[in-house]
């Protein structure tokens, strides 16, 4: 529906005006008569009128206001579970027929004028189901399926969600606990009587074994179903079968506990699969083994923490270090404890500086010789001095105040990757104790945290890393980190954010110096069987600045004999490489190129993991389908009562919503002014020509 008005720039009486204007130019041009007839002088008359009262009018400035209504339509979201679980348990044929069910209901909906998208975990499908949907969904996120789509429907007209699930839930937060501004109806399909089944709940284990010791891998094996019998387990690495173990079953539900002790005999990641034998009446197999990963490494890093006297930070610090096996920790504190005659890779000198250590020969000797650093400063740190022992930072403190900071994520680091939730919740932690102070950052050094006062993001650095190519160093210009590690844990129930943060930083630290020009290396050590591996490469000029352009072949090998070989050039706006398909196991690779002539090759490892969630838990739960459409002011439906959720909703008719523009156009724009400017001018030149005037 369309409405219109006429308004002015300028007053509406100035028509009156180009009316008396054209008149009187009319009048002037034509008080004499010409040679043509009377009836031809008026007609002339009429249109010079016309003409010149139409451009004075279009002077004055007419603007044509303009109200536009929209109806938007009431949309409907069919989302659909094409997790593997739905055909772990149901026939094709059913499974079809649902979606049969499904796309009639979604063309009964469109009848009705409503607006109708399809949707699976993985994928928008559109106004219809044009692509057949496959059922390999390795999880079901049924919280993050109902959360795009209210992201996606944000202000719009959206009627509601009809859910076709199992309800089975088994990645992030549970729907359950969420809160979704639209109805949902949920359609139960599944089956809710348990099956009898032995199947591998959990694997647990480290996933770094040191050469030459012992390790333990514990497997959680769920008995649903067998009343007695013996049960084999085995672990086996490639075709060699390490260990078995025969268990007992009992009365089920039974959880049974088994440990398996190996030794780590060769460096380098290994592959171990622990497989529960299939017995006599098991509904699938397909549960009963999964894969530990495990890195085999020489050896182990010792890390120095020196500390002026006792303090909350050095005790988080500590907890987050020592909770990797590859690390072995020493604590000094002048008249508590003492240094060990070791060598380390990494010391952390928290308000001490270096001047007060080299006193003691077995660290100054490693101070001298370039050992990396990370500094933490606080209220007993010197800044004369600390500014004397690095060239990367400069600290000018301002009357000696001090000020109360938050940390704040630089989004350009690029020395290593910290997880998503990390960098969302470094903006929440509590402010550290800084000095309030000018800050110069040289060259060669990176910020990892800036320093943000309120809602201020500064540029002054609170955490940031420097390499020179002989040491790496990092400082800390904060007091109060242990509350960083409380708050993580009040918000996520665990210190694994914190813990991060400390790990990769100390792991970049305490790392040996790769100086070769020429590296390839996964962006992560482990990737899911459903995401594309990808490897980063980096190549180096004689000055170590990065460069692009050069052709690299990559060889890779992995689980069934598998062999391939890709080809690629490194470019400035990507320098990663995907790799898809591949399947659970651990590959090697190895990267040639040449730089100036000469060979140069990379080489490594990395795993693929499949997720088995799907197989862990095939019992529909109908329950979370019914408190979901409860809490959203939705209705469950079994899976034959289509007919009746149709009629439900047609029932309950929704509205459009009626959206309204206003829109000035102002009439000079418009194209007919000029068509009929043109017309007259044309009118009245044909007019006296043909008569034999001009």
């Amino acid at each position: 529906m369309e409405k219109s008005l006429l308004i002015f720039d300028s007053s509406p009486w100035f028509i009156i005006l180009c009316l008396a204007v054209g008149a009187v130019i009319t009048f002037l041009l034509y008080r004499k008569p010409g040679p043509w007839p009377k009836t031809v002088h008026y007609f002339l008359m009429g249109f010079r009128f016309l003409l010149i009262s139409f451009l004075c009018f279009l002077l004055v400035g007419p603007i044509l206001k303009q109200f536009k209504n929209t109806i938007e339509k009431p949309h409907y979201v069919l989302a659909i579970d094409n997790s593997s679980s739905l055909t772990e348990v149901l026939p094709s044929p059913y499974i079809n027929e649902q979606l049969a069910n499904l796309t009639n209901l979604g063309l009964r909906l469109s009848d009705n004028d409503y607006s109708v998208e399809y949707r699976t975990f993985d994928k928008v499908l559109g106004e219809s189901i044009t692509d057949s949907i496959h059922f390999q969904q390795l999880n079901s996120p049924l919280n993050k399926l109902l959360t795009d789509i209210q992201t996606d429907y944000e202000g719009k007209n959206l009627s509601g969600v009809i859910l076709m699930s199992d309800g089975i839930h088994n990645q992030g937060l549970s729907p359950a606990y969420a809160h979704f501004r639209f109805p949902i109806h949920t359609v139960g399909v599944g089956d809710t009587i348990p099956q009898q089944d032995i199947r591998l709940k959990a694997i647990h284990y480290n996933k770094i074994a040191y050469q030459g010791n012992k390790f333990i891998i514990r497997a959680e094996i769920l008995n649903d179903g067998f009343q007695q019998g013996e049960l084999e387990v085995r672990v086996s690495e490639g075709s060699r079968v390490l260990k078995t173990k025969t268990l007992q079953l009992a009365a089920p539900p039974q959880l049974i506990e088994t440990d398996f002790e190996l030794d780590a005999v060769s460096k380098g990641l290994k592959d171990f699969a622990i497989t529960v034998e299939g017995i006599p009446g098991e509904f699938t197999q397909n549960n009963n083994t999964q894969h530990a990963y495990i890195e085999v490494i020489e050896g182990n890093r010792n890390i120095l923490l020196a500390s002026k006297n006792p303090h909350p930070d050095v005790k988080a610090i500590r907890n987050a270090i020592e909770k990797n096996q590859n690390y072995k920790f020493h604590l000094y504190i002048p008249g508590i404890h003492q240094p060990e005659a070791t060598t380390y890779d990494l010391i952390i000198l928290h308000q001490i500086s270096q001047q007060e250590l080299l006193r003691i020969p077995s660290i100054a000797n490693q101070l001298k010789s370039k050992t990396p650093l990370f500094t933490i400063l606080g209220s007993r740190s010197n800044i004369n001095r600390v500014n004397s022992e690095n060239d990367f930072v400069s600290i000018k403190t301002i009357n000696f105040q001090k000020d109360q900071v938050t940390p704040s994520y630089n989004s350009g680091f690029s020395k290593f990757q910290l997880s998503s939730e990390l960098q969302a919740i470094l903006s929440s932690f509590n402010p550290v104790v800084v000095p309030f102070a000018n800050y110069q950052v040289g060259t060669g050094a990176e910020v990892l945290l800036f320093q943000r006062v309120g809602s201020l993001v500064t540029e002054n650095p609170l955490l940031l890393i420097a390499d020179d190519g002989d040491r790496k160093s990092a400082v800390m210009i904060g007091e109060g980190m242990w509350q960083w590690r409380m708050q993580d844990y009040s918000i996520n129930q665990s210190f694994e954010r914190f813990d991060e943060l400390i790990s990769k930083l100390v792991q970049y630290l305490s790392s040996n110096q790769d100086k070769s020009r020429f590296r390839v290396y996964p962006v992560t050590q482990s990737f899911s069987v459903n995401e594309p591996a990808i490897m980063k490469t980096e190549i180096y000029d004689e000055i170590y600045q990065e460069t692009y352009g050069f052709p690299v072949e990559l060889s890779l090998e992995g689980p069934d004999d598998y062999r391939d070989s890709f080809s690629y050039v490194t470019s400035a706006g990507n320098s990663n490489y995907r790799i898809s398909d591949l399947s659970p196991g651990v590959y090697n690779y190895l990267a040639r190129t040449s730089i100036d002539g000469k060979p140069a090759s990379s080489q490594g490892q990395f795993t693929v993991t499949e997720m088995q969630l799907e197989s862990l838990n095939l019992t529909a739960d109908y329950q979370l389908l019914r408190s979901l459409s409860t809490k959203s002011n939705g209705t469950f439906y079994f899976a034959d009562q289509w007919e009746a959720l149709s009629n439900d909703l047609l029932t309950k008719k929704a509205q459009g919503i009626v959206f309204s523009e206003e829109v000035f156009t102002p009439i000079i724009q418009w194209p007919w002014a000029l068509a009929i400017l043109l017309i007259l001018v044309c009118m009245e030149w044909f007019l006296r020509k043909y008569h034999g005037s001009y």
